[in-house]
């Protein structure tokens, strides 16, 4: 009974022209100068003449983007936005994330994607807030003489909004003698200073630090000033500026030293990725992701059961509709859901099919024309078995150590983090058959594909509960 519900409900999405939309984030931190990115993606791709593509900020006639008719619409655009705002990728993909370049901070506000059906009247909408900061530059220590005291003053810029400051001496936290003076700047962001002063010689351990508001990200300088330094006799004064000189210094190859750390700790990284993948890999074969065959886009000689699990090698009873979805030269078909990112696992059983191709495809891949080689150039990454030969159809062609050219089932892992890979397996043993890499070029989605060729019989979507 719920199978025909599910049934019942993708055909009235289908009739009705449905569509949703999702969000990765509903908040973007973006610092000024840099480009923020807005994300918004269509979960189903549609006829760009039907869509209606309206970025607003808080108010809908404060227009950041509009694209109506499948045409660009920069005369309602907002001069503000005229050359900032355009669309990361081609709408035709479903991905209508925003790219705002040169990011201000009046940019800072709540912006709505709002996509509408000029046919079947739908429209959705979601909303993402953008939060503009600024992470200031690299702090000035100065160091003075005020009486028998040591005055150190913290001066830091471009920040926003402004960062707390505390100071520690000898391990505890203390309170400033004034408060932070915070000044604005030209550009609207804001320079702090802070200073404190040191009185007896045992405060010579000094730890001056700020935290940005937003990124919760601590930067701060230690010092240590020796008790002998501290001014008790005048002629020592000379000796403390030369101390003053060398810490200034020691500031300087600290931040550098800092620099070098942080480069480490990216090849850390680098490590930590690569096993956090091993963990993603378990973690999604362990809950394999539910496919579905989409029946618009399937050659017309091929047809799918009324379950969207199974690809057969026969037309379907009732001659298919043209719509630009399908496939016209090669006998393909794409899968669902569209995937942007993260990592996924799913099945397909092969039986006995003698010609068949199992892989992901870019939702530009050519649907007509002239007949063309699957490959990464056509944005499509597969495996295929012709007759009894296994291949990896990559940009050279790899055969692939199948005994006797009999694959009963395989394992598909797509890993679309920074790796972007594609791998593919032998579910009975678990050994690696291929990988691709780089799989969607930088960040494009994909989605699954399939072909049958003239000798394939059916393969079949091993989803939970069908396995």
């Amino acid at each position: 009974m719920e199978s025909w519900c599910l049934f019942l409900t993708l055909l009235a999405a289908a009739v009705s022209g449905e569509f949703h939309l999702q969000t990765q984030e509903t908040k973007e931190v973006a610092e000024v100068g840099s480009d923020a990115f807005l994300s918004c993606t269509l979960s189903c791709p549609q006829g760009l003449s039907e869509l209606k593509v309206h970025w607003f900020r808080s108010h809908y006639f404060w227009t950041v983007y509009l694209l109506e008719n499948g045409k660009e619409d920069k005369e309602r655009q907002s001069p503000k936005y005229s050359g900032r705002a355009a669309l990361r990728a081609q709408p035709e993909s479903g991905d209508l994330t925003l790219a705002l370049h040169n990011v201000s901070l009046s940019d800072a506000d709540m912006y709505h994607c709002l996509v509408e059906n000029s046919t079947s009247k739908d429209s959705k909408e979601v909303v993402i807030e953008l939060i503009v900061i600024g992470e200031g530059s690299v702090p000035v220590l100065g160091v003075s003489l005020e009486d028998n005291s040591i005055g150190i003053s913290f001066v830091t810029s471009d920040w926003f909004p402004s960062p707390k400051m505390h100071w520690e001496v000898d391990g505890s936290m203390v309170v400033t003698d004034n408060q932070d003076i915070i000044r604005n700047q030209s550009n609207g962001l804001f320079q702090v200073e802070s200073r404190i002063l040191l009185k007896r010689p045992s405060d010579g351990h000094v730890y001056a630090a700020m935290r940005h508001p937003v990124t919760r990200k601590e930067v701060g300088l230690y010092m240590e000033i020796a008790a002998d330094m501290f001014p008790h006799l005048s002629a020592w004064a000379y000796a403390f500026i030369f101390t003053v000189v060398i810490l200034t210094a020691g500031a300087i190859i600290t931040i550098i030293y800092i620099k070098k750390q942080h480069r480490q700790k990216a090849n850390l990284q680098r490590t930590v990725d690569a096993l956090s993948a091993d963990v993603a890999w378990r973690k999604a074969v362990m809950t394999p992701e539910y496919i579905t065959l989409c029946p618009e886009t399937a050659h017309p000689e091929l047809s799918v059961t009324p379950n969207f699990i199974t690809l057969m090698n026969v037309p379907p009873q009732e001659p298919p509709t043209a719509n630009d979805s399908r496939f016209e030269t090669e006998r393909c078909c794409l899968g669902l859901p569209s995937f942007y990112s993260g990592s996924y696992y799913w099945e397909v059983e092969l039986g006995n099919c003698l010609e068949w191709a199992v892989g992901v495809a870019s939702p530009e891949v050519r649907r007509r024309g002239q007949a063309y080689m699957f490959r990464p150039q056509e944005h499509i990454w597969c495996i295929s078995r012709f007759v009894e030969d296994v291949k990896a159809l990559d940009t050279q062609e790899a055969h692939l150590p199948v005994a006797n050219g009999q694959l009963k089932r395989v394992g598909v892992y797509l890993n679309l983090s920074k790796l972007r890979q594609l791998t593919f397996y032998d579910p009975t043993s678990w050994d690696i058959l291929y990988t691709f890499n780089n799989v969607g070029h930088t960040r494009g989605n994909v989605l699954p594909f399939f072909w049958l060729g003239r000798n394939g019989d059916m393969v079949r979507l091993m989803n939970r509960g069908q396995q």
